[in-house]
């Protein structure tokens, strides 16, 4: 039974790896099936929801493999990723400080932070031409757990310093421009 497991997992993960996120998830769901508990499935089928934008269904996933796993980072990461997504970033900054704990390796912290801030890019640059005050707001969130996971993030400190602009707030504009001025890109 464990290598039929075994298989059927390798071939969701090689799936994924094509682009091929629809059948990936029928091969997790195989696992699934099999071994409700199995986390690495959930985790990868959470992934590739993600992927496919159905970001409710992911977070499902990572909760549940939370719920198997409550001492496994990644899920945590994931979930606060969709928390970030679903416009939710108390939850969000609650999950990521988890999973910087379990994982307190820093190059998992600014891996993380880099993506958090990727986010926050891709929330201001999709949807219409324009973005409105809701997605800056929106934004804003995202671009702050980004610096307080890696509080020497120069560009998450300008991007925050471009979102109050946009926002009206000059004394915020100006307070982390001046942040931005005053740190050095991490290695640096």
């Amino acid at each position: 039974m464990s290598k039929l497991l075994f298989a059927a997992f390798n071939e969701g993960v090689k799936l994924s790896m094509t682009g091929n996120l629809e059948a990936a998830i029928l091969a997790f769901d195989k696992v699934l099936a099999v071994d409700p508990k199995h986390v690495p499935a959930l985790t990868a089928r959470g992934s590739a929801l993600a992927e496919l934008g159905r970001t409710q269904e992911a977070l499902a996933c990572f909760e549940r493999a939370l719920e198997v796993d409550p001492n496994a980072a990644d899920p945590h990461r994931d979930a606060a990723f969709c928390q970030l997504e679903l416009g939710e970033p108390e939850a969000a900054a609650q999950l990521m400080q988890r999973a910087v704990q379990l994982n307190p390796e820093p190059g998992y912290r600014e891996a993380a932070a880099v993506e958090v801030y990727s986010l926050g890019n891709a929330l201001l640059t999709r949807g219409p031409r324009r973005p409105d005050k809701a997605r800056y707001r929106h934004a804003r969130h995202v671009f702050e757990l980004a610096l307080e996971l890696s509080p020497a993030y120069v560009e998450a400190a300008k991007a925050l310093a471009d979102v109050w602009e946009h926002l009206g707030d000059t004394a915020q504009r100006d307070h982390y421009a001046q942040m931005a001025s005053r740190l050095r890109p991490v290695g640096g």
